[in-house]
């Protein structure tokens, strides 16, 4: 048997297992009564109520302040810009290295 007839071979047997566990889980689902759900009655004159966490609240505040702040603070990089532009900004590795460990 050539590789190729042994991957065809060996694709259909995975087939043919997958087919084989697709239908023993329709068989054990097949014996199981499934009942119809109750039917809702629809009150009137109630609307629908959300209530929401006072934590949701807070963290809706919190997202809608975010939401107004631009992703780029475009002073400062046009600031860090000008000085790169005139050859005056330098930054000390030890101040590097202090910002990355204390945060």
């Amino acid at each position: 048997m050539s590789l190729e007839q042994n991957k065809i071979e060996k694709g259909a047997i995975e087939m043919d297992m997958r087919i084989s566990n697709i239908y023993n889980v329709y068989s054990a689902q097949a014996g199981k009564n499934v009942t119809k759900p109750e039917r809702v009655e629809k009150t009137r004159g109630e609307a629908d109520k959300v209530s929401l966490s006072a934590q949701a609240g807070d963290y809706q505040t919190a997202r809608n302040a975010v939401a107004g702040v631009p992703d780029i603070r475009e002073n400062i990089v046009n600031r860090i810009q000008e000085m790169l532009d005139a050859g005056t900004y330098h930054v000390s590795a030890h101040e590097v290295a202090a910002r990355i460990f204390v945060g």
